[in-house]
């Protein structure tokens, strides 16, 4: 497999296949085209030796346009050593075949390996245009989770690129979001799973469509000036042939073996990224002709690295990030990239030049902020607990919604923070839901609120009342459950409020922005990937609908108010017993857009984080100019905005209400 440097494949380069492997005498190819499989056989088709290449020890290669092959399209496999009951696949395929096993694809025309044509002439439209970093929504997509079953007897995930552009983009497009960070779509061994175990790095998930189709839904969120972030799983592999190839060579026998250590394995073989021997590093160069490709030929506008702890190598990630960022802008120079990194381990660091890393340069552009979610989660409880020593309260929620410093209550120290909004990622939920902490955010607002009125606040419960909100088949949920739903609801708001109002990169898990809810436990690490989103939800009650409504409102706000385009806030008021254990948790903060409080085209947040109730709250406000006041995205149930004296205003509170005004 060639490294990719242009955007047309050089089609010399492309006939030739490549091949590493070790200890062998002899290596063949044999294939036969697919529309054979009328009388399947792979022990008669046509096979070919494959001859060492010269300018790399240990590797092997065919040229195919030299074998004179018929027109047609072909699936192939290896032979080793005349090992014929065991093929093993191309690791470098970039297309898959499943028959009997799992097999690589080659098309020749006029004699000549050939790909599809693919246009990407009119990849954008309207004059829409990609957004930076800065102004990033990412919408978290499990590509698996766009398709619900029908009959909900048990959820399960089997989207694909085609239905999801159809059913889904335009829909997206409206809510406003400008990034989507797809979940792993190359192949993995999985099939109901999420695809964190890499098989063929090259090749389309065979379930959710071949490689025109994936093309043709990033051309299609390009269309929609949505950008596409992959998330790539570079820690493991899960069943890849490079591990009967040469193993030793890309992957490593035990977690001790590279010096630092390893961490989770995932059930798979852990790549070898420190020189070996000779100095060489092919698991390195494996990753960087995959970022090339992915690039080139599915224009891909940034990556999530996964597992970012586990791989434990800066130095080699610094190089990924460096090389991607070149590649992309060499074949298209200007548009906006990011490298993302999930550090579980919460080290801002990475996202900023600092003498204790590598070369004194940043690893990577962005980081996942586990320590944001956590806190939001805290306040939205009043559950923020602070020890002699600690930060207070207070001190924590300015951290939470600044990020320039951060709490990690698992360590419990104080963290350093984050001095750009382009290098943090914030989110309310994502992907991972095992834990109670982590659970979907309308799950984690509900139970507690059944629970606390002698009602189950289990999965199923939950289940039940989402889908009962409304008669169906003679049955619906009485009018406390449904009140307590939208009691929820209005809280999930809240928490939209904070996140999209926050210094940082707002990310949004696939259903959140209407409050789906758990279809099946998520405390199972099966199960829990396979419980898709129920589409059907947005439209069941008014107030999820609504919640939508005001989610892409505070979207549109994120992404064109320009004190959400920096990174200036200030918190200009705090009631004086926020920090007492029963005390009132009333807050306010501005989005300044670096001028003086009271100034036009500011983003004023009210927020109250505790259980109380207040009919009319006074608190110092600096814009009396009423005229161009607006509240955005405002609570079903509220008291207006009211000026009480010269300097301070009144306004009602819900428990765990938020409140968002611009000027």
């Amino acid at each position: 497999m060639p490294v990719i440097h242009s955007n047309e494949t050089d089609p010399v380069e492309y006939a030739i296949l490549k091949l590493p492997a070790e200890l062998v005498d002899q290596i063949e190819i044999r294939f036969a085209q697919v529309h054979t499989r009328d009388h399947f056989n792979p022990e008669n088709w046509r096979s070919e030796q494959l001859l060492p290449d010269p300018d790399r020890p240990g590797w092997y290669q065919i040229d195919l346009n030299a074998l004179n092959i018929a027109d047609g399209t072909y699936e192939y496999e290896f032979i080793l050593d005349n090992h014929t009951s065991q093929p093993i696949a191309d690791p470098f395929a970039d297309e898959i075949t499943r028959f009997g096993g799992y097999r690589g694809i080659f098309h020749i025309l006029d004699g000549k390996r050939w790909r599809a044509p693919f246009s990407w002439d009119d990849e954008f439209a309207n004059e829409l245009t990609l957004a930076n970093n800065h102004q990033l929504i990412i919408y978290e997509m499990p590509m698996r989770w766009m398709e619900s079953a029908p009959e909900k007897i048990r959820q399960v995930g089997l989207g694909t690129f085609e239905k999801t552009v159809f059913a889904h983009l335009d829909d997206l497009q409206k809510l406003g979001i400008n990034a989507i960070e797809l979940l792993p779509v190359q192949d993995s061994a999985d099939t109901l799973n999420w695809g964190y175990g890499t098989r063929f790095f090259f090749a389309p998930d065979l379930d959710m469509g071949p490689p025109l189709d994936l093309k043709f839904f990033v051309k299609h969120c390009h269309r929609r000036g949505i950008r596409v972030i992959f998330d790539i799983v570079m820690n493991h592999a899960r069943l890849c042939p490079l591990s009967y190839l040469h193993r030793l060579r890309y992957f490593l026998d035990n977690t001790d073996e590279e010096r630092g250590h390893r961490g989770e394995d995932y059930g798979a073989l852990l790549f070898r990224y420190w020189p070996d021997a000779q100095g060489q590093t092919p698991a390195r160069e494996f990753q960087f002709q995959m970022a090339d490709y992915l690039i080139s030929e599915y224009h891909a506008d940034g990556f999530r690295i996964d597992e970012f702890k586990g791989i434990n190598n800066w130095e080699f990630i610094q190089q990924f990030r460096e090389h991607s960022w070149n590649t992309q802008q060499a074949l298209f120079p200007g548009r906006p990239f990011i490298v993302i990194a999930e550090d579980s381990s919460r080290r801002a660091i990475i996202t900023q030049p600092s003498d204790s890393n590598p070369n004194a340069r940043k690893v990577t552009d962005a980081m996942w902020n586990f320590n944001f979610r956590d806190e939001l989660r805290r306040s939205m409880q009043d559950s923020i607990e602070t020890e002699w020593g600690q930060p207070s309260r207070k001190t924590r929620v300015q951290w939470m919604i600044s990020a320039d410093r951060s709490w990690d209550d698992w360590s419990k120290e104080e963290k350093p923070g984050f001095y750009d909004m382009a290098q943090n990622v914030n989110y309310l939920t994502s992907h991972d839901v095992e834990k109670d902490s982590e659970k979907r955010m309308m799950n984690f607002l509900l139970a507690p609120l059944l629970e606390s009125q002698g009602y189950c606040g289990s999965v199923n419960s939950i289940r039940w009342l989402a889908d009962h909100l409304n008669e169906r088949d003679g049955e619906q949920a009485n009018a406390d459950q449904r009140y307590l739903h939208g009691v929820a609801l209005e809280r999930l708001r809240s928490g939209f409020c904070l996140l999209l109002t926050a210094v940082g990169i707002p990310m949004i898990l696939a259903g959140d922005e209407f409050g789906d809810v758990h279809d099946i436990d998520h405390s199972n690490w099966r199960l829990k990937m396979s419980d898709p989103v129920d589409w059907e939800r947005r439209d069941t009650g008014s107030n999820n609908l609504e919640l939508w409504r005001n989610v892409a409102a505070l979207i549109n706000l994120r992404k064109t108010h320009p004190a959400l385009l920096r990174n200036e806030i200030t918190f200009f008021y705090f009631h004086p017993d926020f920090n007492r254990n029963e005390g009132t948790r009333v807050m306010a903060y501005c989005r300044t857009r670096n001028k003086s409080l009271g100034r036009n085209e500011q983003v004023v947040v009210v927020a109250n984080l505790g259980e109380q109730s207040f009919d009319s709250y006074i608190l110092p406000w600096y814009w009396m100019d009423f005229s161009r006041i607006k509240e955005l995205a405002a609570p079903a149930h509220h008291a207006p905005l009211e000026k009480n004296d010269e300097g301070s205003v009144r306004l009602s509170l819900a428990p765990f209400q938020v409140r968002v005004f611009i000027t």
